[in-house]
């Protein structure tokens, strides 16, 4: 049952799959203010937020920038539910939601000043080669945020990973790692006292 559950947070698909987003929207409250609490947004900046899910973040993203922001899900449920919670910023010309898979995003190069990634990157394989695709596709000067559950130290890690086949987590050592090897200049790590909620800020 829980490998089931994980299954759709990782590909929401089916009638599930909607459930599934309702129920991350929610989950994922905490980790998305945390967040947003750092991040800095300028108001001209274009976003791509990977993994969208619900699409929940890119209605908070809109608020911040005058520019468009864009999302990137696989999940074909997922990309029906962001657009819908975006309808008037996807009808306005302000938000596009892609289906395509992190590492073959048709995305042009340097089209973004930063692009986000909430509770996703745990799915992703061959991160180092993700994180390559994602600095691609980001401007001079802009950022890439992960926004994540765990610090890598988290008691139920090991349940997780024992349980789901193809799934990883990191530590702020291993992120660094994996990000200044892609091409990203500097890494910052912030870490929630006592919550594991972990949000990692690379810049290009």
């Amino acid at each position: 049952m829980v490998a089931e559950k994980i299954t759709q947070c990782r590909k929401p698909h089916d009638e599930e799959g909607f459930e599934t987003i309702e129920n991350m929207n929610m989950n994922h409250k905490e980790i998305s203010e945390f967040a947003f609490g750092i991040v800095n947004v300028g108001k001209n900046d274009r976003i791509l937020d990977i993994g969208c899910g619900g699409g929940v973040n890119i209605e908070k993203f809109l608020k911040l920038t005058d520019s468009n922001v864009d999302g990137l899900d696989y999940s074909e449920v997922s990309v029906e539910a962001s657009i819908k919670q975006n309808r008037k910023a996807v009808d306005d010309g302000r938000c596009r939601i892609i289906q395509a898979d992190v590492q073959d995003m048709p995305i042009g190069d340097e089209e973004y000043n930063l692009v986000s990634a909430f509770e996703t990157i745990y799915f992703w394989p061959e991160i180092g080669e993700s994180f390559k695709e994602v600095s691609r596709v980001i401007r001079p000067g802009g950022q890439f945020m992960i926004a994540q559950g765990t610090d890598g130290n988290h008691p139920d890690d090991e349940m997780w990973l024992a349980t789901v086949e193809g799934m990883h987590v990191y530590t702020a050592a291993d992120l660094e790692k994996y990000l200044l090897d892609a091409g990203f200049s500097r890494v910052e790590s912030h870490v929630k006292e006592n919550d594991y909620i972990m949000v990692v800020i690379a810049h290009k």
